[in-house]
């Protein structure tokens, strides 16, 4: 029988692929946005809405190849798996969209709150490159290593949407 431990890795394992997209996704969202152009609160909604439409849509996706692939119409049971997949893309955006709340209360300014919300992406990165390099291999030096290019995945990443906008 699973222990508690082995069930929570689980878990974490299971939310890798929402909370990589989703903090690439993040880091994207941040780096076409200014500080200055918007508000503490406005930032945050953007960014949490920017984030909750990129869940949507893999949930939707997800639906959409499981009814395509069974032949059969979505049933609730595919839309709640579904959405259980998807929702995981959201893990990326709780803390960042925190840190532009934190701004509005008055605790910092808006800029340091983007900043702050860009290294939070980040560091969930490499958390997820670390951890994969671990649980492959049990070794610190592969976790360190999937750390940096888990990190320097999502940086490029996010350089690459900032040129491309």
């Amino acid at each position: 029988m699973p222990t508690k431990a082995a069930h929570q890795d689980r878990k974490i394992d299971d939310a890798a692929f929402g909370a990589i997209y989703g903090s690439i996704t993040v880091m994207g969202v941040l780096a076409v946005s200014t500080p200055d152009a918007l508000t503490a609160v406005e930032m945050a909604a953007m960014l949490f809405a920017s984030i909750l439409a990129v869940a949507l849509a893999k949930a939707y996706a997800d639906l959409a190849a499981n009814v395509l692939s069974s032949g059969r119409p979505a049933s609730w049971d595919m839309v709640v798996e579904a959405w259980r997949h998807g929702r995981t893309t959201l893990i990326a955006v709780n803390v960042p969209t925190l840190t532009f709340l934190g701004s509005a209360l008055g605790l910092y300014d808006v800029a340091m709150a983007h900043t702050l919300a860009k290294f939070l992406a980040v560091s969930l990165l490499i958390f997820y490159g670390a951890r994969i390099g671990f649980r492959l291999t049990g070794k610190l030096l592969p976790m360190f290593m999937g750390g940096a290019v888990a990190g320097t995945v999502g940086l490029s990443l996010a350089l690459l949407k900032t040129f491309i906008h």
